[in-house]
């Protein structure tokens, strides 16, 4: 008789010799996949169950300990012993330990906070009784020293690995717990399963909240209302209960509000033509919805490559910030100002620091005096002013101190020679102090007076041949340089030997008819291999009327006469409006005394200079309104009725040309039609703009620093943006914001480390309570094409008002930010269903 066993709807027997000694077992299939779900869950239950579940949450303002704070000294006293008795790893310990004393910056500032890490630490030891190492230990992960900055990436709400059921935050914690780690060495372990995502997805389609009703005016809103206010309100009134609802109903009601349609607004990414080719599943992909990408700066921002550091040479050693006083900042500035204010013979504290590099590309006709590998010409800003210390890094400095020395009225202009690898030449870089030279300098220059300079924020620029340098005075000023080597230089035969500066009241002059000649800047620092001329004196870009700086210069063929010189143009405003006014910069138009006296900022000094306003060409020209972003950022989406920056650009950076072909070799990352291009346009022309948070009025009251950490003041982001090469120069595109990094640890990007880089780090862009990985501020100071290779750009940038970067990045990957296709920059596929 044969033993029937269960195999589907068929029973069959074994043979007997398989029935001697024991009863072979068999699974069916459904309770091997049963069994091995519950081993799994099991497994699972085993690893959370060692996790540590203590909440170590600390206050952000606050130093003194909250609810989340409660964990008892005896219970930390007991915690530490036991992690240096695990398994008898005392040794393992001590590595960790030393790890954490290497890797603590003391001086850094903990969480945002108004005080630093050192004196976190220290109220821990006083209120906690826990010693320094473990004081140290819990607030590693907020007081990196900068070249452990990248774990600021770390996602601790995160799913460990993107689909484990436990958080990388408990698994950071378990592994503290039961490997003897500590969290520093834990969070670089798992960076790459727990970086943050780069943006987050919201129902609200971009650009709604900024939309306008325009027949809805009020004294508020004098030119139309917010589509956000008006959903605002009808949630306020109990009409809806929530945004998603509110978007609907103001959808319907107002068609310029039809961006905040959560179902359907996506559809306005799109022209009709590429959104009946690109959505062919027809309404099975419908029915699926879609979210608004919005961005994190520093994941918006574009992809680069040979980054460089400058370092100038020229500045001497004894005027260079001595890094082991970096500590001791205050007492440091105290000294060298008391060292400045005893002697008569200085008009600056003694500490310069470069940093905003402007980059031109060397004309053909002005190489024949240079050396041959020189490539391109910098100019930086020198200056005692910086913002490599936050304010409260400082805050017990005497006022005067901090005054003379961070809102300095030296501005000097370094200037040097580069090499197609961004290196300075040797001995072909110089510092000058134009101001002085010509006598313009602000009066109570040196021990009395505490504000601007005459002359800032140095610029560059190639034009017809020729290059221009452009500054910032009351208003914009830009002379033309003559740049040698000294060899080249014969003082005997040229301009008689004369120097820039006045003479019994008059300024230089050349032959007699009056027209200027070239006159030669004093070097004040540096060897004298390299000789600059200027060509004639500042002339005055009145363009912006009583105010007005930054003026991006550029130059297009000559309409009429092609084979002319180009026609040379100063970008007043960006958006939202692109204003551009024609000049000539080499002639003038000289205004009386009485007008130049109504301008807004006032050196009397610089009157001579503001009377010379550049010969104009007409009036400014006014563009149309410029297009939406191609993609949103993360500030729209936290603030989304005041918005967090101004929207107004400015310069930054202009300009750089490039074709459709250039364009559309990026391929399927493109989103371009004919009526985003223009038909009539060969070529487009793209710069770089920035803006800011503005400042407001609550900032100095004391009562608001939730507001505050909210949304800091003075924080900078970019965006690119393309118009066309001829007028009105409509803005046919712009990119969404992004920011630009820190530079990287010694010897891991091109030219010589600069010091100051590691002071850069402790200041953040940060919003929202979140911070991101790039600095406070970054200065776009040049934009233009890469010597030899025209398919890429070279940008240069100051990094918190105290280094200067320079990087490469293609005009293919500007592209893809400009003219991005919506389904890779702006929406994803949901899988909610419509309502």
């Amino acid at each position: 008789m044969r033993s029937p066993i269960s195999n589907g709807s068929r029973t069959t027997s074994l043979p007997a010799s398989t029935r001697k000694g024991k009863k072979r077992a068999t699974i069916r299939p459904v309770c091997l996949g049963s069994l091995l779900v519950v081993m799994y869950i099991v497994f699972l239950s085993l690893i959370l169950s060692l996790f540590d579940e203590e909440d170590h949450a600390e206050p952000l303002l606050d130093p003194k300990p909250s609810s989340a704070d409660s964990l008892s000294h005896e219970d930390e006293g007991k915690g530490e012993k036991r992690q240096q008795s695990v398994d008898g790893r005392s040794s393992s310990r001590s590595g960790a330990d030393d790890n954490v004393i290497r890797s603590f910056c003391g001086k850094c500032i903990w969480k945002d906070s108004p005080y630093s890490c050192d004196t976190r630490v220290k109220w821990e030891m006083e209120n906690r009784g826990v010693s320094e190492l473990t004081a140290k230990r819990n607030n590693l992960s907020h007081c990196l020293q900068p070249h452990e900055a990248h774990v600021a990436d770390f996602c601790g709400d995160c799913a460990w690995k993107g689909n484990m059921p436990f958080t990388c935050d408990e698994r950071v914690q378990w592994e503290i717990a039961h490997r003897n780690s500590i969290e520093l060495d834990a969070k670089k372990r798992n960076l790459k399963y727990c970086k943050k995502p780069p943006y987050i997805l919201s129902n609200l389609c971009g650009g709604c909240a900024k939309s306008k009703e325009l027949n809805m005016t009020s004294k508020k809103y004098r030119e139309g209302t917010p589509c956000w206010e008006i959903m605002t309100r009808r949630m306020n009134k109990g009409a809806v209960a929530t945004t998603e609802d509110a978007g609907r109903l103001v959808a319907n009601e107002f068609p310029a509000c039809k961006l905040c349609h959560p179902d359907n607004c996506w559809r306005e990414y799109f022209d009709e033509a590429q959104l009946s080719d690109r959505i062919n599943e027809g309404d099975a992909r419908d029915n699926l919805g879609y979210h608004t990408k919005y961005w994190r700066f520093d994941q918006s921002a574009p992809e680069f490559r040979n980054p460089t550091t400058l370092v100038l040479p020229s500045i001497p050693d004894e005027l260079r910030l001595p890094t082991h006083r970096v500590k001791d900042i205050e007492a440091y500035l105290t000294e060298i100002y008391h060292d400045f204010e005893s002697r008569n013979d200085t008009d600056h504290v003694p500490m310069l620091i470069e940093y905003n590099p402007g980059l031109a590309q060397i004309p053909p006709q002005m190489k024949a005096k240079l050396p041959s590998n020189a490539a391109y010409l910098v100019a930086l800003r020198v200056t005692p002013a910086n913002n490599c210390f936050r304010r409260d890094q400082m805050q017990s400095l005497d006022q005067k101190v901090w005054d003379h020395t961070m809102m300095s009225a030296t501005n000097l202009l370094g200037l040097a020679l580069l090499d197609e690898k961004y290196e300075i030449l040797p001995g072909y870089d110089i510092i000058v102090d134009i101001a002085s030279q010509l006598e313009l300098q602000r009066d109570g220059y040196g021990t009395t007076y505490f504000g601007e300079p005459t002359f800032m924020d140095y610029r560059l620029f190639t034009l017809n041949g020729e290059v221009y340098l452009h500054a910032n005075a009351d208003i914009t000023v830009v002379t033309k340089l003559d740049i040698m080597s000294k060899e080249h230089f014969d003082k005997k035969t040229a301009n008689n030997g004369k120097y820039c500066k006045k003479e019994n009241g008059t300024w230089w002059r050349g032959d007699k008819n009056g027209d200027e000649s070239p006159c030669t800047i004093d070097v004040v620092h540096g060897e004298d291999n390299l000789v600059v001329r200027m060509k004639h004196n500042f002339n005055a870009i009145w363009s912006g009327g009583d105010r007005g700086k930054n003026f991006a210069l550029f130059s297009v063929p000559n309409a009429t006469h092609p084979d002319e010189l180009e026609s040379t143009y100063a970008e007043v405003d960006i958006n939202p409006i692109h204003r551009v006014q024609q000049l000539n910069l080499d002639a003038i138009d000289k205004l009386p005394r009485y007008i130049v006296k109504k301008r807004i900022r006032r050196n009397y000094a610089v009157d001579v200079i503001m009377m010379r306003q550049a010969l104009a060409y007409g009036n400014v020209t006014d563009s149309d309104e410029a297009p939406p972003r191609s993609f949103y950022t993360i500030d729209e989406h936290w603030f989304p009725e005041t918005g967090a920056f101004r929207e107004a650009g400015h310069g930054g950076a202009c300009c750089v040309s490039f074709t459709k072909e250039e364009v559309l070799a990026q391929g399927e990352h493109i989103y371009l039609t004919p009526e985003i291009w223009g038909e009539e346009n060969d070529y487009l022309l793209m710069g770089v703009a920035h803006t800011s948070v503005t400042w407001k009025h609550w900032y100095s009251d004391p009562s608001r620093e939730a507001e505050k950490a909210m949304l800091p003041h003075t924080h900078y982001i970019s965006f690119f943006y393309a118009f066309e090469p001829r007028p009105p120069f409509n803005i046919r595109a712009r990119s969404g914001y992004f920011c630009l990094g820190f530079a990287a640890e010694d010897g891991t990007e091109k030219g010589p480390f600069n010091q100051h880089s590691t002071l850069t780090f402790n200041r953040k862009l940060s919003q929202h309570n979140e911070t991101f990985s790039c600095p406070q501020i970054h200065f776009v100071s040049s934009f233009v094409e890469k010597v030899g290779d025209p398919s890429t750009t070279v940008i240069g940038y100051g990094i918190n008002d105290c280094t200067p970067r320079i990087i490469e990045v293609t005009k293919k990957e500007v592209a893809r930010m400009i003219f991005s296709d919506p389904w890779e920059m702006k929406i994803e596929s949901g899988n909610r269903a419509k309502d």
